[in-house]
């Protein structure tokens, strides 16, 4: 039987994939596995390209760092963050917007946004409570900027350790560890002043939502990414009388592993996996802890995907791509055509997972930088500013999701204070970004 052209099936299993994703019938794990085989079966790779993501160092570093996020739950170290925000923060709201939207910022950059805002969901409840201010006062906000401060670190978010191993193999150097915070940083700042100028009229004054009854399909697949723990409460603080130490060990792992990271000194996934390694052999994460910590459906997802990456690539569906998109918009200058990858980002970003949003436009991107004959880290850097503009939507991502029933919100409540954010990040990710990292 003869073979199907593998650019036309490169197309073919992408809109599937897609179309799956947007169902939100067919769990996202299914759908992973499913583009890998997909890929073998039409011939577009062989066995072991199209399961090789499954044994990515990406993969690997991404799963360490969830263990690291569940040492730092266990041990208690949010819980006395969680504090200093309750002793501090006061009464007014600009100054718990201000308090609230740093100390997410700080652990977003550390254990990366899923676990930061589920440690956050009940100090800012108790917040509000104490404040009397409405909770819908606060948790969008406690999302938005979570989703601002996963650009200040490699650690941040899956997108990030994504695509700096796409700057690796396309530009030759992979982004610093801290290299994300020349625009995060800024656009945290961005955040916060929106949200503390125009939250108050743009966001709903509502309570918490006492019956949300039944999730939808599309709120069941979101809320997949978010580990078991989170999701549960499996994981809970030990015993006081064993918390000083474990929280001190565990803040010295976790520096060590950002030293690593930092310098260079290790490739990431070999500090992560010391790192989760260390933190079991020092009995600071349990291996029942462990394996509820681990959002097995990210993992698989992304193992998944990057073959579809691969094949993007290898077979030249992205150049097709790539010169489609420059016919539209001229070779004249960069900046119309990174803007226009940025929007696709964008809009794609607000339906399915930013993670595999990026992975099927990053080999566009990379490929409109080459034929422009320009730098591929601007377009990979913008490219990363703008799926984290995942603003208008419950289900843009998992912590929009997280949020909504303690905030009592409703599906059309996200996109008013959202889509001046997504203005923002989509300047800052068209004319920032190649300030920065020039073309």
């Amino acid at each position: 039987m003869d073979r199907v052209d593998p650019i036309v099936a490169t197309f073919l299993i992408l809109a599937a994939a897609i179309l799956a994703f947007l169902s939100a019938r067919v769990p996202l794990e299914v759908v992973a596995v499913g583009v890998a085989l997909a890929l073998w079966a039409t011939g577009v790779l062989s066995l072991p390209q199209a399961f090789a993501g499954f044994g990515d160092p990406t993969v690997l570093f991404i799963a360490s760092l969830f263990v690291v996020a569940t040492a730092l739950e266990t041990s208690g170290v949010t819980r006395v963050v969680g504090a200093v925000i309750l002793a501090r923060a006061g009464t007014r709201r600009a100054r718990i917007v201000v308090w609230v939207g740093g100390i997410v910022a700080m652990l977003t950059a550390l254990i990366s946004i899923n676990g930061a805002v589920a440690a956050l969901i009940p100090v800012a409840a108790v917040i509000a409570r104490r404040s009397g201010l409405p909770p819908s006062q606060l948790m969008i906000p406690l999302a938005f900027v979570a989703s601002s401060a996963s650009l200040l670190t490699l650690s941040g978010t899956p997108v990030n350790v994504v695509v700096s191993e796409l700057a690796d193999a396309e530009a030759g150097r992979p982004f610093g560890f801290f290299e994300f915070a020349l625009v995060g940083v800024p656009l945290v700042v961005a955040t916060i002043a929106v949200i503390a100028l125009l939250g108050p009229r743009l966001l709903p004054h509502r309570g918490p939502d006492a019956a949300p009854g039944d999730r939808s399909e599309r709120e069941a697949e979101t809320l997949s990414l978010v580990p078991e723990a989170v999701r549960t409460g499996a994981i809970r603080t030990r015993p006081h009388s064993r918390l000083h130490r474990g929280s001190r060990r565990t803040l010295v792992v976790t520096g060590a592993m950002v030293v690593l990271l930092a310098t260079g000194a290790t490739p990431p996934a070999a500090a992560g996996l010391l790192a989760a390694g260390a933190l079991v052999l020092l009995r600071v994460v349990r291996l029942p802890d462990l394996y509820q910590g681990v959002s097995w459906t990210t993992l698989v997802l992304i193992a998944g995907m990057i073959p579809l990456s691969v094949a993007f690539l290898d077979t030249g569906a992205a150049d097709v791509v790539a010169d489609a998109l420059l016919a539209l918009v001229g070779q004249s200058d960069p900046h119309v055509a990174l803007a226009v990858v940025c929007v696709v980002v964008v809009v794609l970003g607000q339906f399915i997972s930013n993670v595999a949003t990026v992975l099927i436009v990053a080999p566009v991107a990379t490929s409109i930088a080459v034929t422009l004959e320009v730098s591929p880290l601007p377009f990979l850097m913008a490219l990363t500013v703008a799926g984290a503009a995942a603003f208008l939507t419950p289900v843009a991502t998992p912590v929009n999701l997280m949020v909504m029933a303690p905030g009592g919100y409703r599906f059309g409540d996200y996109w008013r204070l959202g889509l001046p954010l997504v203005v923002i990040f989509l300047a800052a990710g068209v004319f920032y970004v190649p300030i920065v990292w020039r073309f």
